[in-house]
C-alpha cells in the first residue's frame, strides 16, 4: 500500500530540485529532471497548469529560422526540433507535417523601400507572369533561405509564385514568392503539454516518488524563502492562492528552477532580496509583449489538404524583432491569424482589443482575398509573452546559490521546451546538485494519451467542466 504523507513527512523531505512555474517550460525541466534520476516538485500559483502565456499558444513548432545564428536560442530549438516528431508520436500527440510558407508579399516590400505594384488583395496583376519581378523576389527572399541552410533546414528552398498558388490556392495572388521550410509542423496546443505533465507523473510513480510532483495553487514566496550556503540547501515557503488547499507550506531543495515565465525576473529578485544566500538580482527587465489572435472556423471540406484554408502555415519574412502574424489552419477545422507582438506595461492585461482584432482581419483578407470569410469569427484570445530587454532567451545558472533562471523565452517556448527541458537537466543541475535517485532503467514508457476526440466526448459527458486523461 501507498504511504500517505503528513505536513511534517513533507517538510522533513529535501527535494533535488524544485522547480517554480507550471507552463510548459517547468513542466518539461520537470520531465527532464525525474528522467535524470533527481527528486524533483513544481510549484504553480494558478489552480490549472498553462494558465498564462503557454495555454495561448498557436501549436505552429518552428525551427529556428529567426534566432540569430550562434544563440542559445537557436541551438535549443534545434535540439528540440530533432526530438519533437519522436516525443509527439510516442505521446500521440496530434501533429501536421506540412512545413510552412514565408512568403513577401507586396506591402512587405513597400514597407521595405521597394516598390510594390499592385498590392490589393487578389489582385490580377500577377507576378507569375512578370520574370524580373520573380528575380527581385528572389533577391530579397535569399536572406531567408540562407538562414534557413545555416540553421540546419538544408531542404529548404525558394518558391515561385505560381508554385505558391499550387501549394497554396487559397491564398490571394498577390503573393511575390516563399521559401518554403519543410521542418516546420503544426501541433495539438494544448496536448503537448498535457503529455509533459502526465509522463513527469508516470516517472515519479516509476520511481517511488511519495506525494504528487506538480501542486498547483501553491505559491512559492521567495522573499521570505532562504537559502543555506553550508548545506546547500533552500527553504521555500509558499502560500495558497485560488485552487490550493488553504495552507501555507514550508518545502526544502536543494536548487531551485525559476520558470516563471513573464514574472522570471519578480521571483528572481524576490530570492535575492530575502534570504538567497548572495544571489544576484537579474541581469534582465520584463518587457511584456501582447499577441493577440483572431480564430475562425472552417468546415470540414475547406480543411487541409481540400480547400479554402492553408495546409501550411503563412508567415511574413521576420524581423529581427518579430517572426510576423501567421494566416494558419489548426489540426481542427479553425483558421488562426495572428499573433501580434505589441509591447505593453502590464503583465496581466489579456483583455481582446478590436482595433488589434481589425488589423488581423485585414491582414487575413491581403493574404486570402476573397477566399477569407471575416463573418466566420469563433474566438479570440490573447497571450502575454515573457519578453526581455534581451535578444537571446536569459537562462542563467548561479552556481554559489544554487539557483537556475529560466527567463526571456518569448514565442518560441513550446517550440524549444523539449531542447531547455534537457538543457536545465543535463548540463546545468549537474553543476550544483547531484541526483538522488538513479534515472529509471530504460526511461519510462508513456501511456499514450487518449484521441482528442475521446477526450471531447468525454468532457461532454462529465459535465463538470474537466475531462480525465488517464
Amino acid at each position: 500500500k501507498r504511504r500517505l504523507w503528513g505536513a511534517k513527512e513533507r517538510q522533513a523531505m529535501i527535494h533535488d530540485v524544485a522547480i517554480v512555474g507550471g507552463g510548459v517550460l517547468g513542466l518539461s525541466i520537470l520531465r527532464s529532471s525525474l528522467l535524470a534520476g533527481h527528486a524533483a516538485v513544481l510549484l504553480e500559483r494558478n489552480a490549472d497548469l498553462c494558465d498564462g502565456a503557454s495555454g495561448r499558444n498557436s501549436g505552429v513548432v518552428c525551427t529556428g529560422v529567426d534566432a540569430a545564428a550562434g544563440t542559445l536560442e537557436r541551438a535549443l530549438i534545434r535540439d528540440s526540433i530533432s526530438a519533437v516528431r519522436g516525443f509527439c508520436e510516442e505521446h500521440n500527440v496530434p501533429t501536421r507535417e506540412c512545413g510552412s510558407l514565408v512568403c513577401l508579399w507586396p506591402w512587405d516590400e513597400r514597407g521595405n523601400g521597394g516598390e510594390a505594384a499592385d498590392d490589393s488583395a487578389g489582385s490580377s496583376a500577377h507576378p507569375h507572369t512578370d520574370t524580373a519581378d520573380e528575380d527581385g523576389s528572389r533577391e530579397r527572399l535569399k536572406g531567408v533561405l540562407a538562414e534557413s541552410h545555416v540553421a540546419g533546414d538544408c531542404d529548404a528552398r525558394f518558391v515561385s509564385p505560381r508554385e505558391v498558388s499550387e501549394l497554396e490556392p487559397s491564398l490571394s495572388d498577390a503573393c511575390r514568392g516563399a521559401v518554403h521550410i519543410p521542418g516546420e509542423i503544426v501541433v495539438d496546443p494544448w496536448l503537448f503539454p498535457v503529455a509533459l505533465a502526465a509522463h513527469a507523473r508516470e516517472v515519479a510513480a516509476a520511481s517511488g516518488a511519495e506525494g504528487d510532483v506538480i501542486r498547483c495553487g501553491v505559491e512559492a514566496d521567495m522573499e521570505r524563502s532562504t537559502f543555506d550556503p553550508e548545506e546547500g540547501i533552500w527553504t521555500i515557503e509558499t502560500k495558497p492562492t485560488e485552487g490550493g488547499d488553504g495552507r501555507g507550506s514550508t518545502i526544502r531543495a536543494r536548487c531551485v528552477v525559476n520558470a516563471a515565465g513573464i514574472d522570471a525576473d519578480l521571483i528572481q529578485s524576490g530570492a535575492s532580496s530575502g534570504g538567497g544566500g548572495g544571489l544576484p538580482g537579474p541581469s534582465f527587465a520584463a518587457r511584456p509583449r501582447r499577441g493577440q489572435y483572431a480564430v475562425f472556423a472552417a468546415s470540414p471540406d475547406d480543411s487541409p489538404p481540400n480547400g479554402s484554408v492553408p495546409t501550411r502555415p503563412i508567415q511574413p519574412v521576420p524581423s529581427q524583432f518579430t517572426k510576423g502574424i501567421f494566416v494558419y489552419s489548426t489540426l481542427y477545422d479553425q483558421l488562426v491569424v495572428g499573433p501580434t507582438a505589441l509591447d505593453q506595461e502590464s503583465r496581466t492585461d489579456d483583455a481582446v482589443d478590436p482595433d488589434v482584432r481589425a488589423d488581423l482581419v485585414d491582414h487575413a483578407s491581403r493574404v486570402m482575398g476573397d477566399r477569407f470569410d471575416p463573418s466566420r469569427l469563433v474566438g479570440e484570445y490573447v497571450g502575454i509573452r515573457p519578453g526581455t530587454d534581451g535578444r537571446d532567451y536569459q537562462i542563467r545558472l548561479h552556481a554559489s546559490s544554487n539557483f537556475v533562471t529560466v527567463g526571456g523565452v518569448r514565442s518560441t517556448g513550446l517550440t524549444a521546451s523539449l531542447g531547455i527541458g534537457r538543457h536545465v537537466a543535463r548540463c546545468l543541475l549537474p553543476c550544483v546538485v547531484e541526483p538522488s535517485g538513479r534515472p529509471p532503467a530504460a526511461g519510462v514508457r508513456p501511456t499514450p494519451l487518449p484521441d482528442v476526440r475521446a477526450l471531447a466526448e468525454r468532457y461532454r459527458e462529465g459535465g463538470d467542466g474537466g475531462v480525465v486523461i488517464r
